[in-house]
């Protein structure tokens, strides 16, 4: 058993190695005739019942999750990195003042780096080794200001990746996982079309996150650099019953890929949820409306309900429109909240309250117009199947909170409507499709999907991650090659110009420097973007902390 988990952790696992492990562990476990040899097998077998997608990454993805693997990893932030962009390299460029090779170093797995760098839940950082020492390396901040002189000193235009394939293939979705595929499958030299049904790209990007955490002109200068390199973007061209997937396939496309993101809202499923009593808003809707400049109502008082990024930027972008109070109720604890520490320090900074532990449990409304919530107070019990504890309700606990806005914010979904009902494609009881999920790949020959649109709502850099991952696959598929994808960087040997050159080991405490940000009392008076960007030289500074653990030793 030691020899094959230890072949796990070097990524030289085998597809039967769990099933060997569990035969094992079991018979050593009824066999022995004392009680070390009856519990020496226990940690094999718990972990595998309980981190069996852990064994899983390592054995088919080469990869470890909790970046402890040594043999697996160049470096914890890169190899924490869903797309796995050469962190240490580009930080290290950034401090010698190499700008343009930042960005791209940083190009070569995310087309994306000033959205990245804006709202990217950055868990390279939670894995940063000089947050062992004091505090981690500012990477997300870094990455922001490497795109930001870009795009304020490169002038002249990228030239387009050539093409070099004949096979044509077609993206459905200008969002993040759709631009993605396309970038590196015109990097790889196809020729790609994406096929938009509105008349913008970014998707969620656009229509949903505030201007204060990602400005339209930021999102509209990556399409824009993704388009230069190649890549042809159809607007106002929606893929639906009328024009289907298969008819892409009939139109002399070679592959085709899904990414239709998830902009359902989904509800809550508690009396008085009518999208037609004034007053209440789905999260989505709610931030389309206000980004796209049609008329909200902002009531004194706003009541909403969730607790993920949707939830906070309604909330913030309520108290903009001149509400006086923006409250947030979730059911569960702050550890559960899936938002990073910056985006909540900001929404408490600004006057938007928390009320943990709470959950609706009716929307009141008289004559048609919100007057309120009915709520519950909760407490956490067992973990649920996502890994988080399960709120219980508490008996007579109840409570009225009044409220001129309600705004539901308790997640997306995929929406299939575009599909025909009589679509080949196999869809799960989830109203998702069913893909591998190493290539993405449908039940119809061809085609892929990935993304929001597959797994439900998730991060922006997941979202970039998948479409790198169809682009392999994709490429992988026209070339006849069955092999696995795998999409992250491996150790190999020496790693780095300077890997044969002896690393000092002294270092001295010099903490994170802080990322500037608009003051609180301007942020609330308008929607002008709220974390700035390093000045050169404090970049150069913050980017010299990073201690370079991705060189040999």
């Amino acid at each position: 058993m030691l020899e094959i988990l230890t072949r796990i952790t070097e990524g030289k696992g085998h597809d039967g190695d769990i099933d060997t492990l569990l035969t094992l562990a079991k018979t050593v476990k009824e066999c022995s005739l004392c009680g070390l040899g009856q519990t020496s097998p226990n940690p094999v077998l718990t972990t595998i019942n309980y981190f069996r997608d852990e064994y899983d990454a390592h054995i088919k993805e080469k990869k470890c999750p909790a970046a402890v693997c040594d043999a697996l990893m160049i470096s914890p932030c890169q190899h924490t990195c869903p797309v796995g962009i050469n962190i240490p390299k580009y930080v290290a460029h950034i401090a010698a003042g190499e700008y343009k090779e930042a960005i791209d170093t940083i190009r070569e797995r995310n087309p994306f780096p000033a959205i990245c760098g804006r709202i990217c839940h950055h868990p390279c950082e939670g894995r940063c080794r000089r947050g062992e020492l004091d505090d981690p390396v500012a990477i997300r901040a870094l990455k922001r200001f490497a795109a930001d002189w870009y795009f304020e000193h490169v002038t002249e235009d990228p030239e387009p990746f050539p093409q070099t394939q004949s096979q044509r293939i077609a993206v459905v979705g200008a969002g993040p996982t759709g631009l993605s595929c396309a970038y590196f499958l015109a990097q790889t030299g196809y020729p790609v079309t994406v096929f938009e049904a509105l008349p913008i790209g970014g998707g969620m990007l656009s229509v949903a996150i505030p201007e204060f955490r990602l400005p339209r002109e930021v999102i509209q200068k990556e399409i824009d650099y993704i388009a230069k390199r190649g890549v042809e973007i159809r607007y106002d061209t929606p893929i639906n019953v009328n024009f289907t997937v298969e008819d892409l396939r009939k139109d002399g496309f070679d592959a085709v890929f899904v990414a239709a993101g998830a902009q359902r809202s989904q509800r809550i499923g508690i009396p008085g949820e009518l999208e037609d009593v004034a007053g209440f808003y789905y999260g989505l809707r709610f931030l389309r409306d206000v980004k796209l400049g049609r008329q909200v109502r902002a009531g004194r008082r706003v009541a909403v309900i969730g607790g993920g990024n949707v939830a906070l930027d309604a909330a913030r972008t309520a108290l903009r429109l001149g509400s006086e109070e923006a409250n947030i109720f979730y059911r569960r604890s702050r550890d559960e909240m899936p938002v990073t520490g910056v985006e909540y320090d900001q929404a408490i900074a600004e006057g938007v309250q928390v009320n943990f532990l709470v959950s609706p449990t009716r929307i009141v409304s008289q004559d048609w117009e919100v007057t309120g919530l009915q709520c519950i107070r909760m407490r956490l019990g067992e973990p649920d199947q996502s890994g988080r504890r399960r709120p219980i309700p508490i008996t007579g606990s109840e409570f009225f909170v009044e409220a001129d806005n309600v705004i539901a914010a308790v997640g997306q979904a995929p929406d299939l409507s575009f599909l025909p009902a009589d679509s080949a494609l196999e869809r799960t009881r989830w109203e998702t499709l069913v893909v591998d999920s190493n290539t993405l790949s449908t039940n119809v020959s061809g085609v892929f999907a990935g993304g929001d649109f597959v797994t439900g709502p998730g991060m922006v850099i997941d979202a970039i991650a998948a479409g790198r991952r169809a682009a392999i696959a994709i490429d992988k598929y026209l070339k006849g090659d069955t092999s696995r994808v795998e999409i992250y960087d491996l150790k190999v040997g020496v790693v780095g110009e300077l890997a044969s050159q002896e690393i000092e080991e002294a270092w001295e405490v010099q903490p994170r420097l802080a990322v500037p940000a608009l003051p609180v009392q301007k942020r609330k008076m308008s929607f002008a973007e709220v974390e700035l960007s390093f000045p050169e030289e404090r970049a150069r500074q913050e980017a010299k902390r990073c201690l370079r653990c991705d060189l040999e030793r």
